[in-house]
């Protein structure tokens, strides 16, 4: 009763931990440009009552799909009335239950190994810093995982196939991790000459013909679902598959193929903070070797873990392959690392005292490590580009701009500073700080009347040429964007004239 109540406690505790990281003070972080779109997008489905998939540039439809009850619980209809902490309230749960799901492995593989796995979960900086960020992956990550999972312990039904279909509804990079999950099998397979043989490739085939047929429907249902926004736009469903030939991707990240090894493993200290899962890497090689030493690991364990490992090592090595590079495309990957590292701990209680000390000091220091750099990534950190997962982060400063724009029109004519402009490309997230005015133009290169408007906002590809036509009728004042890229707020001059007053605060 006493060792019940210890691992229950232990599980309260991690859950616990896991949901604590991802919800507290979940507002505090500026809107990223990625979020800022997504919200956009979210609107615009709700206020349609619907939405159309665009297969050029942007990701799946069940993000938005499922935020809209989200918001709608909350009250919030309209562009205007959405808040942070509603949106990211969605990835968040992704998160929490991500965290969670070991809990349904414990009666097969043990509660030391699981229970270690949904602790690295819980604590990975990687994993609770996009679980705090409205956009795709910690949902990719959550029914990645619940896929794999059903693929490797209960394939019947159809059932990976309901949540291969929700992976493809999230985003199109779901065929990587198809890919790499094949892959993996083909390798272990490879290792196992004995199921190569004629009855038992008969006996596979008796097996798993229906199970595979069926995850293939239920995987083309629930996503053409989703795209085709419950059957009401078909066409949905082609630009599904069109969205692997046609979708064009954004400039300026291309990165070296170690980007991912140095961003995961490689210690690199950054803001005076040591940054490194080299620990949880560690675990999980451990856990790969020990099913090549004799009565290390159980022999039904063996190719789940090294499934596992060919899984992850897959899914590094196409998305190094890739030029475009962002740090969330590992969260799914590096959830196979942490699942993979848990079961480092297998039969812990039968190992020498020595290999004991080593494992548990090994643990302790991955999670110690993990929690550190998790609260420094999402406290002071959180929107600073020395966080290596702060990938192009919002500036503070924006987030002033709205107030102020409010005070600045009680001294304007007719009390108001609208109409706004917004020149040239590249100005998310300034879109979501400026949705309480009703009336913004957003212009490539600058109208002809363009001295009449109160307010203009320049971002620097138009700023030269936007300087030259408002120098004697606004006054420049210089904001942050984003990391290394300012916006040039001009207010027209009778307008700065009455905030300069000496009676203005």
């Amino acid at each position: 009763m006493t060792r019940k109540i210890v691992i229950i406690a232990c599980w309260v505790s991690v859950i616990a931990l896991g949901a604590f990281l991802r919800f507290e003070g979940l507002s505090s972080r500026p809107f990223h440009c990625d979020e800022a779109t997504g919200a956009r997008i979210t609107a615009n489905s709700m206020a349609a009552g619907g939405s159309q998939f665009d297969p050029t540039h942007f990701h799946g439809p069940l993000l938005s799909t499922l935020a809209i009850p989200l918001c709608r619980a909350g009250g919030e209809t309209r562009w205007q009335e959405m808040t942070k902490g509603t949106l990211r309230r969605l990835p968040a749960m992704a998160g929490s239950l991500l965290v969670l799901l070991p809990l349904g492995w414990r009666r097969r593989w043990g509660d030391a190994p699981m229970l270690l796995a949904a602790a690295l979960l819980a604590t990975s900086p990687l994993l609770v810093y996009y679980s705090r960020m409205f956009i795709h992956e910690s949902l990719l990550g959550l029914f990645g995982i619940l896929a794999l999972m059903a693929l490797l312990t209960n394939p019947k039904y159809g059932i990976p196939g309901v949540f291969i279909g929700l992976m493809f509804a999230t985003r199109e990079t779901f065929a990587i991790s198809i890919i790499a999950w094949l892959a993996a099998g083909g390798l272990v397979a490879l290792g196992h000459r004995d199921w190569f043989t004629r009855p038992a490739l008969l006996a596979a085939w008796q097996t798993y013909w229906l199970p595979v047929l069926l995850s293939g429907l239920t995987a083309t249902v629930v996503a053409g679902y989703f795209y085709t926004d419950g059957l009401r736009h078909l066409h949905g469903a082609v630009d599904a598959v069109r969205t692997f030939f046609v979708y064009q991707t954004t400039p300026g990240h291309d990165k070296p193929c170690g980007y991912y090894l140095e961003l995961l493993v490689l210690p690199r200290k950054s803001a005076g903070i040591w940054w490194f899962g080299t620990p949880v890497a560690l675990l999980a090689l451990l856990a790969y070797a020990a099913t090549f030493r004799r009565n290390a690991t159980p022999e039904p364990w063996r190719p789940v873990i090294r499934f596992l490992a060919y899984a992850a090592v897959g899914h590094l090595l196409i998305y190094s392959l890739l030029a475009y590079k962002t740090p969330w495309l590992m969260v799914l990957p590096w959830a196979h690392v942490c699942l993979l590292a848990g079961f480092s701990v297998i039969g812990i209680a039968a190992k020498r005292p020595q290999w004991q000390a080593a494992l548990l000091l090994l643990a302790g220091v991955a999670l110690l490590s993990q929690f550190r750099q998790t609260r420094y990534a999402i406290g002071h950190l959180a929107s600073d580009a020395r966080n290596p997962f702060a990938y192009v982060p919002t500036r503070r400063d924006i987030e002033t701009v709205e107030p102020w724009l409010h005070q600045l029109a009680k001294l304007a004519p007719n009390h108001t500073v609208e109409p706004l402009a917004v020149i040239g490309s590249g100005y998310w997230p300034l879109p979501w700080y400026l949705r309480s005015f009703n009336t913004i133009g957003y212009w490539q290169d600058p109208p002809a009347n363009i001295a009449e408007f109160p307010i203009v906002f320049c971002v620097p590809d138009a700023a030269e040429v936007v300087m030259t036509q408002l120098a004697t009728t606004h006054t420049p004042l210089p904001r942050g964007l984003r990391a290394n890229v300012c916006v040039t707020l001009f207010i027209r001059n009778d307008i700065w004239q009455a905030w300069m007053k000496p009676d203005q605060p």
